[in-house]
């Protein structure tokens, strides 16, 4: 039993991702072609999962691609989509004003949609990647024999 919770605590520990959490998000879209900048509401988004350590949202890619897919379904255009988020409401908010006034300085027209709601794309552990031992050490040792140190002349290393 006691080798069960060490080895259930280990597992916790070293896991790439936390536990499911709320989210805050908002989008933004923009074509090369116009000077029209979409704004989504910000929303709160249940269960999401971040990188621990980083704090990155796992799939942030995913999270644009649904936005972007939204304003193709929309408009028919081809926008660049680019999602914002944060746990904290009032951080997002702040970025969200400086966003906005950034693109209103630049004179881009700024416009809201306010339909938009993402879906939560959550971690699990079957979608892990076990790497070979060689990756996740690090760095490959150099060949047996082979310099190390700078090259002849100072310039480099191996």
């Amino acid at each position: 039993m006691l080798v069960g919770i060490c080895t259930s605590m280990y597992a916790q520990k070293y896991q790439r991702y936390v536990p499911a959490k709320d989210m805050y998000m908002f989008g933004i879209c923009f074509s090369a072609l116009d000077s029209t900048v979409y704004f989504t509401d910000i929303k709160q988004v249940q269960n999401t999962s971040v990188e621990r350590g980083s704090g990155f949202l796992y799939a942030r890619n995913s999270y644009s691609g649904q936005l972007q897919k939204y304003f193709k379904s929309v408009s028919g255009g081809n926008v660049t989509a680019v999602t914002c988020y944060n746990q904290k409401r009032s951080k997002l908010e702040k970025k969200y004003s400086k966003m906005r006034q950034k693109y209103q300085k630049k004179n881009f027209v700024v416009k809201y949609t306010h339909d938009f709601a993402y879906n939560p794309v959550t971690y699990t552990e079957s979608e892990e990647v076990n790497l070979p031992a060689e990756e996740v050490k690090g760095k490959p040792e150099p060949p047996k024999g082979a310099p190390k140190g700078p090259r002849p002349g100072g310039k480099g290393g191996h």
